[in-house]
């Protein structure tokens, strides 16, 4: 049985809410294959402490894939992350009161990992399904980041046959209207994209074994 994880990033400061992890809750019902099973998580917004947890849930869960979700207030489409970066520069403080400039997630980690999910494969059909997507080569410097690169270094070094990524979307309706002229996505949307992203990964991952069978 594959495990499929979901981890969905806590918010910053005061719009932190669970409103979009209770909704994506509802995928652990989903069936996407015979073989495989979808838990969903959620991640603290503060540096180090977020990496620990990611850490204790790829032991506990020992996914397959794992899917980091970010809502960002700055977003305006769907965008599917590329490039992790070894730098943390916050431009406000983490939900620990934790502001971190010009430092490194790893002292002796590259300048950068690259996500080893089918990135094009994913762009293409969420906008094949009228989604607004865009692959990213900037997933900022922020914890989304932080925890996209820690991901990235833990499969580097401890799980290669582990595939991940880092996906960033807009606010809900509900927590874009407290900030006047941002961007927003429903919830039902989002677990559309999600939905897409994990079926066109698994359909890559089988195309390759037959490939190579």
């Amino acid at each position: 049985m594959r495990s499929i994880l979901i981890a969905v990033i806590d918010n910053p400061g005061p719009q932190t809410g669970t409103e979009l992890y209770q909704q994506l809750l509802s995928l652990a019902d989903w069936q996407v294959a015979k073989d495989c099973q979808v838990q969903v998580e959620h991640l603290p917004c503060v540096f180090k402490q977020s990496l620990t947890a990611l850490e204790q849930l790829i032991t506990n869960c020992k996914p397959a894939y794992l899917l980091l979700i970010n809502q960002c207030r700055s977003k305006v489409d769907i965008q599917v992350e590329k490039v992790a970066l070894n730098i943390n520069d916050a431009s406000e403080p983490d939900n620990n009161q934790q502001q971190p400039r010009d430092s490194l997630t790893a002292q002796h980690g590259p300048a950068a990992y690259f996500s080893n999910l089918p990135l094009s494969a994913i762009v293409d059909a969420l906008q094949n399904h009228a989604l607004p997507a865009r692959l990213s080569y900037s997933a900022g410097t922020f914890v989304a980041n932080h925890l996209f690169y820690g991901l990235m270094h833990y499969i580097k070094h401890q799980n290669t046959s582990l595939h991940g990524g880092l996906i960033q979307v807009p606010l809900t309706p509900a927590q874009a209207c407290k900030f006047p002229g941002a961007a927003s996505m429903s919830t039902s949307l989002v677990l559309e994209a999600i939905k897409l992203t994990i079926s066109i990964s698994l359909a890559h991952s089988d195309s390759m074994l037959r490939s190579t069978g």
